[in-house]
């Protein structure tokens, strides 16, 4: 008892692993697992150019400031107040430095989105050829388990086995025939048997008896003063008729 529990965990074990090694399975995790990482790639994209977006936003915003305070200095030196237009100078400044700054962090964010963009692409023609591949696979491995389905099937069903199986079936039909022609035979009555094959040989001598009186050949009568003359059989009657007249020939 205990080994044959032993034997149905390790059938278990066995199954369990073979689902694990399965290829098909295999096959459509690892596809899963490629369309998640195009789909983080995909949203990484997204977030390089948006970043970018924002970016060139600011950037354009530091600019109009720039000039905007700019002008505000020159609008400040016109009315000749020097102190207003140092202040508005400085805060152009500000405005021009931060631009400067934004235009350096634009060309590296371009930069990343660029190279982010061409991974993209690249990932995606990877799990393309990785689906196609997939779907080549599975229809190998479907085969190669239908081919192999198929030759267990015909080692266990072997022509010579159907025939092996068809000579015994024969033989045993023949047995069957030959009992039930034995019980007919022993359902007869022997007399009767006897007497029937009696009757069989009287009608088949009678038969014959007649066969033979049909063909019969004809008698010839001969007559001195006449050419001969065939007579053919006749019935019984016509016979003695025929006699009577032979008769009364010889007498004349």
């Amino acid at each position: 008892m205990f080994s044959r529990f032993i034997s149905l965990i390790k059938a278990f074990f066995n199954s369990i692993m073979g689902r694990i090694e399965d290829p098909e399975m295999m096959l459509e995790q690892m596809q899963t697992e490629l369309q998640q990482n195009l789909i983080q790639v995909r949203q990484a994209v997204a977030q390089a150019i948006a970043t970018e977006k924002q970016l060139e936003q600011t950037l354009q915003k530091n600019k109009d400031q720039a000039a905007t305070w700019q002008n505000r200095a020159a609008l400040a030196v016109q009315q000749n107040n020097d102190d207003l237009a140092r202040q508005a100078l400085q805060r152009k400044q500000q405005y021009a430095a931060a631009a400067a700054e934004l235009e350096k962090q634009l060309e590296q964010q371009r930069a990343a989105t660029a190279s982010l963009r061409q991974r993209l692409t690249e990932l995606e023609a990877e799990v393309q050829k990785a689906y196609t591949k997939k779907q080549v696979l599975i229809a190998r491995d479907k085969a190669a388990q239908a081919t192999t389905k198929a030759n267990e099937i015909l080692s266990k069903t072997t022509a010579s086995g159907a025939m092996s199986v068809m000579e015994r079936m024969e033989q045993k039909v023949s047995e069957r025939e030959a009992r039930a022609t034995a019980m007919q035979e022993l359902s007869v009555d022997p007399l009767e048997k006897q007497f029937k094959n009696y009757e069989g040989q009287s009608d088949i001598e009678a038969e014959l008896a007649a066969l033979k009186g049909e063909a019969s050949p004809p008698r010839i009568i001969v007559d001195q003063q006449k050419e001969p003359v065939l007579l053919e059989k006749k019935d019984p009657k016509a016979e003695t008729v025929e006699a009577e007249e032979v008769k009364q020939v010889d007498k004349n």
